[in-house]
Protein backbone atom coordinates (compact mmCIF):
# COMPACT_ATOMS: atom_id res chain seq x y z
CA UNK A 1 0.00 0.00 0.00
CA UNK A 2 1.39 3.33 -0.64
CA UNK A 3 1.63 6.12 1.24
CA UNK A 4 -0.98 7.98 0.10
CA UNK A 5 -3.48 5.31 0.21
CA UNK A 6 -2.45 4.70 3.64
CA UNK A 7 -3.13 8.21 5.14
CA UNK A 8 -6.89 7.82 3.11
CA UNK A 9 -7.11 4.24 4.22
CA UNK A 10 -6.21 6.57 8.11
CA UNK A 11 -9.00 9.29 7.11
CA UNK A 12 -11.92 6.86 6.27
CA UNK A 13 -10.95 4.96 9.85
CA UNK A 14 -11.35 8.17 11.38
CA UNK A 15 -14.60 8.77 10.25
CA UNK A 16 -16.30 5.67 10.09
CA UNK A 17 -14.90 3.94 13.54
CA UNK A 18 -14.92 0.44 11.86
CA UNK A 19 -16.25 -2.39 13.77
CA UNK A 20 -12.77 -3.64 14.91
CA UNK A 21 -11.60 -0.20 15.60
CA UNK A 22 -14.07 -0.79 18.28
CA UNK A 23 -13.49 -4.00 19.26
CA UNK A 24 -9.77 -3.14 20.06
CA UNK A 25 -11.07 -0.09 21.60
CA UNK A 26 -10.97 -2.60 24.84
CA UNK A 27 -7.75 -3.05 24.63
CA UNK A 28 -5.89 -0.09 23.22
CA UNK A 29 -5.65 1.76 26.51
CA UNK A 30 -9.22 2.12 27.92
CA UNK A 31 -8.36 0.50 30.85
CA UNK A 32 -6.63 3.28 31.64
CA UNK A 33 -8.94 5.79 31.61
CA UNK A 34 -11.30 6.93 34.53
CA UNK A 35 -14.89 6.41 33.46
CA UNK A 36 -16.40 7.57 36.88
CA UNK A 37 -15.90 11.21 37.32
CA UNK A 38 -17.45 14.71 36.33
CA UNK A 39 -16.19 15.66 32.59
CA UNK A 40 -13.62 17.91 32.74
CA UNK A 41 -14.41 21.46 30.50
CA UNK A 42 -12.62 23.77 29.00
CA UNK A 43 -11.63 27.23 30.30
CA UNK A 44 -13.65 29.96 29.20
CA UNK A 45 -11.77 31.02 26.27
CA UNK A 46 -12.63 27.68 24.52
CA UNK A 47 -14.39 26.97 21.57
CA UNK A 48 -16.83 24.99 20.34
CA UNK A 49 -16.70 22.64 17.29
CA UNK A 50 -19.52 20.22 15.85
CA UNK A 51 -18.72 17.20 14.21
CA UNK A 52 -19.67 16.61 10.49
CA UNK A 53 -19.16 12.86 10.67
CA UNK A 54 -18.62 9.99 13.03
CA UNK A 55 -15.86 10.43 14.20
CA UNK A 56 -12.94 8.72 16.31
CA UNK A 57 -11.10 10.40 19.44
CA UNK A 58 -7.90 9.55 19.90
CA UNK A 59 -5.36 9.68 22.64
CA UNK A 60 -2.56 11.89 20.16
CA UNK A 61 -2.43 13.95 16.60
CA UNK A 62 -2.50 10.93 14.88
CA UNK A 63 -4.31 7.71 13.23
CA UNK A 64 -1.84 5.66 14.91
CA UNK A 65 -2.95 6.90 18.22
CA UNK A 66 -5.64 4.95 20.60
CA UNK A 67 -8.76 5.21 20.42
CA UNK A 68 -10.52 6.94 23.74
CA UNK A 69 -13.92 7.30 22.31
CA UNK A 70 -16.08 7.19 19.00
CA UNK A 71 -18.76 10.27 19.03
CA UNK A 72 -21.66 10.65 16.14
CA UNK A 73 -22.17 13.27 13.77
CA UNK A 74 -23.51 16.66 15.28
CA UNK A 75 -21.49 15.93 18.79
CA UNK A 76 -19.92 18.99 20.11
CA UNK A 77 -17.07 19.05 21.47
CA UNK A 78 -14.82 21.80 23.37
CA UNK A 79 -11.39 22.43 21.49
CA UNK A 80 -9.24 23.77 23.84
CA UNK A 81 -5.96 23.65 21.66
CA UNK A 82 -4.70 23.78 17.78
CA UNK A 83 -1.76 20.72 17.39
CA UNK A 84 -0.18 19.51 14.33
CA UNK A 85 -1.01 18.26 10.93
CA UNK A 86 -4.40 19.88 10.83
CA UNK A 87 -5.51 18.18 14.32
CA UNK A 88 -7.23 19.79 17.08
CA UNK A 89 -7.10 19.22 20.94
CA UNK A 90 -10.42 18.81 22.53
CA UNK A 91 -11.88 17.39 25.58
CA UNK A 92 -14.94 15.53 26.09
CA UNK A 93 -17.06 13.47 28.40
CA UNK A 94 -14.16 14.51 30.97
CA UNK A 95 -11.99 13.15 28.63
CA UNK A 96 -8.94 14.82 26.77
CA UNK A 97 -8.05 13.71 23.20
CA UNK A 98 -7.39 14.37 19.51
CA UNK A 99 -9.39 14.77 16.32
CA UNK A 100 -8.87 16.04 12.51
CA UNK A 101 -10.01 19.21 11.87
CA UNK A 102 -10.90 17.74 8.92
CA UNK A 103 -14.38 15.96 10.24
CA UNK A 104 -14.97 19.25 12.69
CA UNK A 105 -16.50 22.49 12.24
CA UNK A 106 -16.80 25.87 14.74
CA UNK A 107 -20.01 26.12 15.85
CA UNK A 108 -21.99 28.89 15.08
CA UNK A 109 -21.10 30.13 18.68
CA UNK A 110 -18.46 29.40 19.46
CA UNK A 111 -17.07 31.25 22.57
CA UNK A 112 -17.81 29.23 25.69
CA UNK A 113 -18.00 30.37 29.38
CA UNK A 114 -17.45 27.75 31.84
CA UNK A 115 -19.99 27.35 35.01
CA UNK A 116 -20.16 25.11 38.12
CA UNK A 117 -23.29 24.09 39.81
CA UNK A 118 -23.41 25.68 43.56
CA UNK A 119 -25.90 22.82 44.42
CA UNK A 120 -27.43 19.98 43.12
CA UNK A 121 -29.81 20.68 39.88
CA UNK A 122 -31.57 20.33 37.15
CA UNK A 123 -31.08 20.82 34.26
CA UNK A 124 -34.08 21.55 31.93
CA UNK A 125 -35.36 21.24 28.24
CA UNK A 126 -36.60 24.62 28.59
CA UNK A 127 -35.71 27.89 30.30
CA UNK A 128 -38.39 27.42 32.98
CA UNK A 129 -39.08 25.28 35.62
CA UNK A 130 -42.43 23.93 34.14
CA UNK A 131 -39.94 22.26 31.35
CA UNK A 132 -39.09 18.77 31.07
CA UNK A 133 -35.90 17.59 33.20
CA UNK A 134 -32.72 16.10 31.43
CA UNK A 135 -30.83 15.80 33.56
CA UNK A 136 -29.65 16.33 37.29
CA UNK A 137 -26.08 17.28 37.89
CA UNK A 138 -24.10 17.30 41.40
CA UNK A 139 -23.13 20.21 43.29
CA UNK A 140 -19.47 21.17 41.43
CA UNK A 141 -20.07 19.87 38.02
CA UNK A 142 -19.08 22.15 35.16
CA UNK A 143 -21.48 23.29 32.89
CA UNK A 144 -20.34 25.05 29.24
CA UNK A 145 -22.56 27.54 28.42
CA UNK A 146 -22.97 29.84 24.59
CA UNK A 147 -26.13 31.57 25.20
CA UNK A 148 -27.62 33.56 27.79
CA UNK A 149 -31.58 32.65 27.35
CA UNK A 150 -33.89 35.40 29.17
CA UNK A 151 -35.59 35.06 32.67
CA UNK A 152 -32.28 34.72 34.25
CA UNK A 153 -31.56 31.17 32.95
CA UNK A 154 -28.38 29.84 31.05
CA UNK A 155 -28.26 27.41 28.04
CA UNK A 156 -25.59 25.01 29.01
CA UNK A 157 -24.02 21.76 27.43
CA UNK A 158 -23.49 18.54 29.46
CA UNK A 159 -22.13 15.10 28.20
CA UNK A 160 -23.64 15.51 24.74
CA UNK A 161 -26.97 16.83 26.01
CA UNK A 162 -28.39 20.85 25.70
CA UNK A 163 -30.42 22.29 27.79
CA UNK A 164 -31.12 25.18 30.13
CA UNK A 165 -30.32 26.01 34.03
CA UNK A 166 -31.04 28.84 35.98
CA UNK A 167 -28.27 31.32 37.04
CA UNK A 168 -29.31 31.22 40.98
CA UNK A 169 -27.35 27.86 40.90
CA UNK A 170 -24.45 28.19 39.07
CA UNK A 171 -21.18 30.51 39.15
CA UNK A 172 -18.97 31.75 36.97
CA UNK A 173 -15.70 29.65 36.19
CA UNK A 174 -12.37 31.44 37.32
CA UNK A 175 -11.23 30.43 33.73
CA UNK A 176 -8.82 27.29 34.88
CA UNK A 177 -8.55 24.66 32.39
CA UNK A 178 -8.43 22.34 34.91
CA UNK A 179 -11.38 20.68 36.11
CA UNK A 180 -13.07 21.43 39.27
CA UNK A 181 -12.25 19.63 42.65
CA UNK A 182 -14.66 16.62 42.84
CA UNK A 183 -17.87 17.66 45.13
CA UNK A 184 -17.79 15.60 48.60
CA UNK A 185 -21.04 14.73 48.61
CA UNK A 186 -22.62 11.57 48.46
CA UNK A 187 -24.91 9.37 47.02
CA UNK A 188 -27.94 8.78 49.50
CA UNK A 189 -30.88 5.96 49.57
CA UNK A 190 -33.90 5.20 51.39
CA UNK A 191 -33.14 2.29 54.13
CA UNK A 192 -37.01 1.80 54.33
CA UNK A 193 -40.22 3.03 52.43
CA UNK A 194 -40.53 6.95 53.13
CA UNK A 195 -42.54 9.34 52.70
CA UNK A 196 -41.93 13.12 51.12
CA UNK A 197 -42.96 15.89 52.96
CA UNK A 198 -43.91 19.34 51.89
CA UNK A 199 -42.17 20.48 55.15
CA UNK A 200 -39.92 19.26 57.81
CA UNK A 201 -42.57 17.35 59.81
CA UNK A 202 -44.54 14.33 59.92
CA UNK A 203 -46.94 16.76 60.00
CA UNK A 204 -45.99 18.11 56.62
CA UNK A 205 -48.53 16.40 53.50
CA UNK A 206 -47.16 13.17 51.78
CA UNK A 207 -46.14 14.35 47.95
CA UNK A 208 -44.76 10.98 47.38
CA UNK A 209 -43.89 7.71 49.01
CA UNK A 210 -40.60 6.37 47.51
CA UNK A 211 -39.45 2.79 47.57
CA UNK A 212 -36.40 1.33 50.27
CA UNK A 213 -33.49 1.59 47.69
CA UNK A 214 -34.34 4.57 45.99
CA UNK A 215 -31.31 7.03 45.66
CA UNK A 216 -32.44 10.60 46.71
CA UNK A 217 -31.36 14.11 45.54
CA UNK A 218 -30.17 15.39 48.95
CA UNK A 219 -30.08 19.21 48.44
CA UNK A 220 -30.28 20.42 52.23
CA UNK A 221 -30.09 19.12 55.91
CA UNK A 222 -33.19 20.66 57.68
CA UNK A 223 -34.05 21.05 61.59
CA UNK A 224 -34.54 18.00 63.36
CA UNK A 225 -33.07 15.55 61.70
CA UNK A 226 -34.88 15.72 58.71
CA UNK A 227 -33.25 16.13 55.04
CA UNK A 228 -34.53 18.71 51.89
CA UNK A 229 -34.42 16.80 48.83
CA UNK A 230 -35.39 17.32 45.26
CA UNK A 231 -38.09 15.14 43.82
CA UNK A 232 -39.61 15.27 40.56
CA UNK A 233 -38.19 18.73 39.79
CA UNK A 234 -40.23 19.79 43.57
CA UNK A 235 -38.68 20.54 46.76
CA UNK A 236 -39.60 18.09 49.71
CA UNK A 237 -38.35 16.76 52.78
CA UNK A 238 -37.89 13.03 54.40
CA UNK A 239 -36.56 11.57 57.91
CA UNK A 240 -32.91 11.39 57.89
CA UNK A 241 -33.72 8.09 60.53
CA UNK A 242 -34.67 6.34 57.33
CA UNK A 243 -31.79 7.07 54.73
CA UNK A 244 -28.30 6.29 54.31
CA UNK A 245 -25.48 8.34 52.84
CA UNK A 246 -23.48 5.96 50.85
CA UNK A 247 -19.66 7.74 50.33
CA UNK A 248 -17.91 7.27 47.38
CA UNK A 249 -20.52 5.97 45.68
CA UNK A 250 -19.99 7.45 42.06
CA UNK A 251 -22.47 7.48 38.84
CA UNK A 252 -20.62 5.99 35.63
CA UNK A 253 -19.87 8.56 32.69
CA UNK A 254 -20.07 5.60 30.43
CA UNK A 255 -23.52 3.22 30.46
CA UNK A 256 -23.32 2.67 27.27
CA UNK A 257 -19.89 0.97 27.11
CA UNK A 258 -19.20 -3.00 26.64
CA UNK A 259 -16.92 -3.01 29.55
CA UNK A 260 -19.01 -0.72 31.82
CA UNK A 261 -17.87 -1.17 35.66
CA UNK A 262 -21.32 -1.05 38.00
CA UNK A 263 -20.96 -2.62 41.29
CA UNK A 264 -21.50 -1.39 44.83
CA UNK A 265 -18.98 1.65 44.40
CA UNK A 266 -20.45 2.64 40.71
CA UNK A 267 -23.60 3.03 39.63
CA UNK A 268 -25.51 3.43 36.65
CA UNK A 269 -27.66 6.88 35.97
CA UNK A 270 -30.99 6.74 37.81
CA UNK A 271 -33.26 5.17 35.68
CA UNK A 272 -31.30 4.10 32.90
CA UNK A 273 -32.59 1.84 30.29
CA UNK A 274 -29.93 -0.03 27.09
CA UNK A 275 -31.14 1.34 23.73
CA UNK A 276 -30.32 -2.09 22.11
CA UNK A 277 -32.32 -4.39 24.00
CA UNK A 278 -33.29 -7.42 22.44
CA UNK A 279 -34.86 -10.96 22.81
CA UNK A 280 -32.58 -13.68 23.24
CA UNK A 281 -33.00 -16.64 20.82
CA UNK A 282 -31.68 -19.06 23.68
CA UNK A 283 -34.29 -21.42 25.91
CA UNK A 284 -35.34 -20.13 29.54
CA UNK A 285 -36.19 -21.96 32.43
CA UNK A 286 -39.77 -20.48 31.93
CA UNK A 287 -42.07 -20.00 28.98
CA UNK A 288 -42.96 -16.39 29.10
CA UNK A 289 -41.98 -13.65 26.85
CA UNK A 290 -40.45 -11.29 29.84
CA UNK A 291 -37.40 -8.15 29.92
CA UNK A 292 -35.73 -11.57 31.96
CA UNK A 293 -35.24 -12.89 28.41
CA UNK A 294 -33.91 -9.60 26.75
CA UNK A 295 -30.56 -8.41 26.70
CA UNK A 296 -27.92 -5.66 24.35
CA UNK A 297 -28.25 -6.73 20.76
CA UNK A 298 -24.43 -7.93 20.96
CA UNK A 299 -24.94 -9.91 24.18
CA UNK A 300 -27.80 -11.66 22.81
CA UNK A 301 -25.80 -12.79 19.71
CA UNK A 302 -22.81 -13.64 21.67
CA UNK A 303 -24.99 -15.68 24.20
CA UNK A 304 -26.63 -17.55 21.48
CA UNK A 305 -23.30 -18.74 20.01
CA UNK A 306 -22.25 -19.76 23.89
CA UNK A 307 -24.98 -21.84 24.11
CA UNK A 308 -24.59 -23.09 20.88
CA UNK A 309 -20.82 -23.81 21.50
CA UNK A 310 -21.63 -25.90 24.76
CA UNK A 311 -24.18 -28.16 23.45
CA UNK A 312 -21.59 -28.89 20.82
CA UNK A 313 -19.54 -30.52 23.55
CA UNK A 314 -22.59 -32.18 25.56
CA UNK A 315 -23.31 -29.03 27.83
CA UNK A 316 -26.92 -28.08 28.16
CA UNK A 317 -27.49 -24.83 29.31
CA UNK A 318 -30.69 -22.68 30.14
CA UNK A 319 -31.01 -19.10 30.63
CA UNK A 320 -32.63 -17.69 34.26
CA UNK A 321 -32.71 -14.32 34.04
CA UNK A 322 -31.51 -11.62 31.69
CA UNK A 323 -32.19 -7.91 32.07
CA UNK A 324 -33.71 -6.45 34.55
CA UNK A 325 -35.19 -2.85 34.24
CA UNK A 326 -34.25 -0.31 37.36
CA UNK A 327 -38.23 -0.59 38.19
CA UNK A 328 -38.05 -4.03 38.61
CA UNK A 329 -34.91 -4.30 40.70
CA UNK A 330 -36.14 -1.55 43.13
CA UNK A 331 -39.38 -3.16 43.33
CA UNK A 332 -37.07 -7.05 44.04
CA UNK A 333 -34.54 -4.87 46.37
CA UNK A 334 -37.64 -3.65 48.11
CA UNK A 335 -39.16 -6.56 48.67
CA UNK A 336 -35.93 -8.03 50.31
CA UNK A 337 -36.01 -5.07 52.65
CA UNK A 338 -39.06 -5.62 54.01
CA UNK A 339 -38.15 -9.28 54.30
CA UNK A 340 -34.92 -8.88 55.98
CA UNK A 341 -34.45 -5.21 56.40
CA UNK A 342 -31.82 -2.91 54.63
CA UNK A 343 -28.48 -4.07 56.30
CA UNK A 344 -28.87 -7.59 55.35
CA UNK A 345 -30.88 -7.29 52.22
CA UNK A 346 -27.42 -5.12 51.23
CA UNK A 347 -25.60 -8.02 51.28
CA UNK A 348 -26.45 -10.40 48.98
CA UNK A 349 -28.55 -8.17 46.45
CA UNK A 350 -27.82 -4.51 44.68
CA UNK A 351 -29.22 -1.64 45.44
CA UNK A 352 -31.56 -0.32 41.86
CA UNK A 353 -28.89 1.37 39.84
CA UNK A 354 -25.59 -1.01 40.71
CA UNK A 355 -26.83 -4.22 39.61
CA UNK A 356 -25.35 -5.78 36.54
CA UNK A 357 -28.63 -7.07 35.29
CA UNK A 358 -29.84 -3.45 34.56
CA UNK A 359 -26.97 -3.22 32.11
CA UNK A 360 -28.36 -5.42 29.70
CA UNK A 361 -24.81 -7.31 29.84
CA UNK A 362 -25.37 -10.01 32.88
CA UNK A 363 -26.92 -13.01 32.57
CA UNK A 364 -27.34 -16.08 35.13
CA UNK A 365 -27.75 -19.30 33.38
CA UNK A 366 -27.83 -22.96 34.68
CA UNK A 367 -28.04 -26.65 33.96
CA UNK A 368 -30.23 -28.08 31.13
CA UNK A 369 -32.61 -29.11 33.79
CA UNK A 370 -33.38 -26.25 35.42
CA UNK A 371 -32.09 -27.38 38.70
CA UNK A 372 -29.78 -25.54 40.87
CA UNK A 373 -31.08 -21.99 39.23
CA UNK A 374 -28.57 -19.45 41.18
CA UNK A 375 -28.17 -21.47 43.54
CA UNK A 376 -24.46 -22.41 45.27
CA UNK A 377 -24.82 -26.09 44.14
CA UNK A 378 -24.54 -24.96 40.66
CA UNK A 379 -21.10 -24.53 41.38
CA UNK A 380 -20.05 -28.65 41.19
CA UNK A 381 -21.95 -29.57 37.97
CA UNK A 382 -19.60 -29.66 34.68
CA UNK A 383 -21.61 -26.95 33.18
CA UNK A 384 -20.39 -24.47 35.70
CA UNK A 385 -17.15 -26.10 35.07
CA UNK A 386 -17.57 -25.91 30.87
CA UNK A 387 -18.30 -22.47 31.67
CA UNK A 388 -15.44 -21.28 33.42
CA UNK A 389 -13.20 -23.01 30.93
CA UNK A 390 -14.90 -21.67 28.10
CA UNK A 391 -17.17 -18.38 28.43
CA UNK A 392 -14.52 -16.08 27.71
CA UNK A 393 -14.27 -17.43 23.84
CA UNK A 394 -17.52 -15.93 23.69
CA UNK A 395 -16.41 -12.94 25.10
CA UNK A 396 -18.17 -13.70 28.54
CA UNK A 397 -16.30 -13.72 32.27
CA UNK A 398 -17.18 -15.29 35.25
CA UNK A 399 -18.24 -11.66 36.94
CA UNK A 400 -18.21 -12.97 40.85
CA UNK A 401 -15.66 -15.40 40.86
CA UNK A 402 -14.31 -17.88 43.92
CA UNK A 403 -11.92 -15.84 46.36
CA UNK A 404 -12.28 -12.39 44.80
CA UNK A 405 -15.69 -11.45 47.26
CA UNK A 406 -13.91 -8.50 48.97
CA UNK A 407 -13.09 -7.26 45.34
CA UNK A 408 -16.34 -7.69 43.94
CA UNK A 409 -18.40 -7.34 46.90
CA UNK A 410 -20.64 -10.30 46.14
CA UNK A 411 -19.81 -14.00 46.83
CA UNK A 412 -18.69 -16.30 44.41
CA UNK A 413 -21.77 -16.40 41.51
CA UNK A 414 -20.56 -19.39 38.90
CA UNK A 415 -23.96 -18.90 37.32
CA UNK A 416 -23.84 -15.17 36.96
CA UNK A 417 -22.23 -14.63 33.40
CA UNK A 418 -21.43 -11.12 31.99
CA UNK A 419 -20.37 -10.09 28.62
CA UNK A 420 -17.48 -7.65 27.90
CA UNK A 421 -16.12 -8.63 24.43
CA UNK A 422 -13.71 -11.26 23.80
CA UNK A 423 -10.09 -9.11 24.08
CA UNK A 424 -11.42 -8.42 27.89
CA UNK A 425 -13.05 -11.66 28.71
CA UNK A 426 -9.85 -13.51 27.23
CA UNK A 427 -7.17 -11.02 29.31
CA UNK A 428 -9.25 -11.34 32.45
CA UNK A 429 -9.62 -15.68 32.59
CA UNK A 430 -5.75 -15.67 31.90
CA UNK A 431 -4.65 -13.02 34.14
CA UNK A 432 -6.92 -14.61 36.59
CA UNK A 433 -8.78 -11.74 37.83
CA UNK A 434 -11.83 -9.73 38.32
CA UNK A 435 -13.20 -6.87 35.68
CA UNK A 436 -12.59 -3.86 38.55
CA UNK A 437 -8.87 -5.18 38.68
CA UNK A 438 -9.07 -5.39 35.04
CA UNK A 439 -9.15 -1.52 35.11
CA UNK A 440 -7.87 -0.59 37.83
CA UNK A 441 -10.55 0.99 39.92
CA UNK A 442 -12.95 -0.38 42.92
Amino acid sequence: MTEVNKQRFYKKLAVTGLAFTLVGAGTLGLHSLNFTGEPTVASAAAETYTTTANLNIRSGPSTSNAIIATVKQGTQLTVIGQAANGWLKVSYQGKTGYVSSEYVKKSASSTTKTYVTTANLNIRSGPSTSSAIVVTVKQGTQLTSTEQAANGWLKVSYQGKTGYVSTQYVKESTGSSEPAPAPAASVYVATANLNVRTTASTSGAVMATLKAGTQLDVTAKAANGWLKITYQGKAGYVSGQYVRALAGMKVVSNPESIQVVVNKQNKLPENYVPKDLVYTTIPFTFKEQTEKKKMRSEAAAAIAQLFAGAKKQGVTLLGVSAYRSHATQSALFSSYVQRDGYDKAATYSALPGTSEHETGLGIDVTKGDGTCAAQDCFGGTKEAAWLDAHAAEYGFIIRYPKGKDAVTGYKYEPWHLRYVGKPVAQAIKSKGITLEEYYGIK
